[in-house]
Formats: structure tokens, sequence, C-alpha cells
């Protein structure tokens, strides 16, 4: 790891790992650079083991330092990632424990592209598999801004789910990993709630249809529904389709799923659980056919 140090013109490079005790001050934060060094490897190398090229951390890595702490652009935060060459941090944003987590983020994205997903996924997958690892080294963050509100969202869900939560870094990271698509991450959410709170979702869907295309089907349509859902209103997606009969039709879940999304876009300031049950009354009664909202 390299920290780059522009002043006055001047380009100073310095091997952070051999850097002694020496400080550094940018802006208002004060940074020692062979300390920051080892808490970063220390944690990549817990987090990702033997899957961590050598080269990553010595290469790919580096930290700069501007004049007077100051960023440009009109949207920078501390760190960038290119596929072509490695990550760059900047310093001044964040003290060194919060830089030590966008270290991490940016490695993520730099670990994503070397396991091979990184091309086929998403923005907020992209996203979300970097939080994940941000996450590891305590710092938090929440934007406002696509697709990082998204996938920040997302990856609170999932650590607010105990049965993903418990699950050691490795196995959260290949989960997550192995996921292309936004929707499929919301599907993962879904997972791992109806695992915490046994909502009877995966014994139902064994009753509902032995046809896996069919029960893929309506868990996509799913997933897409509650992509931008809260915990609680998946909570009552997912109890509201489990209380259905298993005989009903793809065709009318898929209904009523593009109905609960419809009433929501056109009426967003409604309660969105009580949306969710109006939809779902319809199946309740299948000698009138289902409800054709929107129309």
């Amino acid at each position: 790891m390299y920290l780059i140090v522009r002043v006055k013109g001047k380009t100073i490079n310095l091997d952070m790992e051999y850097a002694g005790t020496e400080k550094l001050t940018i802006g208002t934060h004060q940074y020692h650079p062979a300390r920051l060094a080892r808490r970063v490897r220390k944690l990549a190398t817990r987090m990702w083991r033997r899957d961590l090229p050598p080269a990553m951390l010595t290469e790919r890595l580096y930290f700069e330092a501007l004049d007077d702490g100051q960023m440009g652009g009109s949207w920078v935060d501390s760190g960038i990632f290119t596929p072509n060459s490695g990550s760059v941090i900047t310093l001044g944003k964040w003290d060194e424990n919060g830089t030590v987590g966008i270290a991490l983020h940016e490695l993520a994205h730099d670990m994503h592209y070397s396991s091979g997903g990184y091309d086929d996924s998403d923005g907020i997958v992209r996203e979300a598999v970097a939080l994940l690892a941000e996450r590891e080294s305590g710092l938090v963050r929440h934007f406002e801004r696509e697709p990082y509100y998204t996938a920040s969202n997302l990856v609170e869900q999932l650590y607010s789910i105990w049965s993903f939560k418990k699950q050691p870094f490795q196995r959260r990271w290949a989960e997550v990993t192995a996921i292309t698509t936004s929707s499929s991450l919301a599907d993962l959410i879904n997972y791992y709630l109806d695992i915490d709170e046994g909502l009877g979702l995966g014994r139902w869907l064994q009753r509902y249809n032995s046809h896996v295309e069919a029960r893929e089907a309506l868990l996509h349509a799913l997933s897409v529904c509650s992509l931008r859902y809260s915990l609680d209103y998946r909570r009552t997606l997912l109890r509201s389709l489990v209380r259905c009969n298993p005989a009903t039709s793809l065709e009318q879940f898929l209904q009523v799923i593009d109905s609960i999304a419809t009433l929501d876009q056109r009426y967003p300031d409604d309660d969105l659980n009580k949306i969710i049950d109006f939809c779902f009354v319809s199946l309740s009664r299948p000698q009138r056919g289902v409800v054709a909202f929107g129309a």
C-alpha cells in the first residue's frame, strides 16, 4: 500500500507499511500511515483469507493526500475503484477508522471483479457487495443517491436478520457475490426472513407447486415487488401469501402482486400494509375471481 502525497506541485510516494511512527494531518483529521495499512491488511486477510491475492494490497490499493485536504468534483466520495488500475482512497473526508472502512469498500469491488462476478452484476449488487465488506470494519453509512441508497437499505436489512448475520463473513460474501441482480438480492432477504421468523414460505411453496419453474416465477415476482420494501412490509407480504390456498393459480398470484405494486405507486401516502392486505383478500374468495386493479 502506497500513500501518494501531493503538496505544492510535488508528489511523494510513501510505502505505508514501512512508514514507522510518522503522522499526517489532512484537513481536520490525523492519520498514522503505518497503522492504517496494518489495520487494512489485518481485516482484509481475516475476511478473504487465502482468496486475497497478495498483489491486490501492494499493487492495486493506493491512498492519496491532496493539498489542504481538498477533494475535487461535484460529488466525490473518498474512494474510487477502476478495474484497470484498482482503488484509490483519498484522505481528508473520514477519520482513520472511517478510512479503513472506505478502503475495504473499494477493495471489495476489486475482489468482486477478480472473482468474475463484477461485470455481470447490476449497480445495486456491486454496491451491496462493497457495503457488506465495509460493515466488517464497523463503518455504517446511509445514502440518498442511487444505487447506493437501495444497496445500503438491502444490506441493512440482511444485517438485521440473525440467521444471515451469524454466519462467517466468507459464507455471507459467497452468497451475495453469487447474485447478479437487485431482485435476487431482495429474494435473498425474503429467504432469510422466512428462515429467521418461521413465516412458513418454504413449506408453503412445497405444497403450492411441484414445478420448479412456477415456484421460481412466483418468488421472482415477490422479490421485484419487495425490492424497496422494509422488513415490516416484507413480513406482511409473505404472511399474506402463505395464508392463501396453494391451489391458487400462478396467474392469479402474479395479478395480485402486480396490483400491490400498482396501488403502491398510485397511492404512495397510503398504508402499504393495508394495500397488501386488501389485494390478497381477493384470493380468499375464489368464486368471485381476482379483482382487477388499476384498470
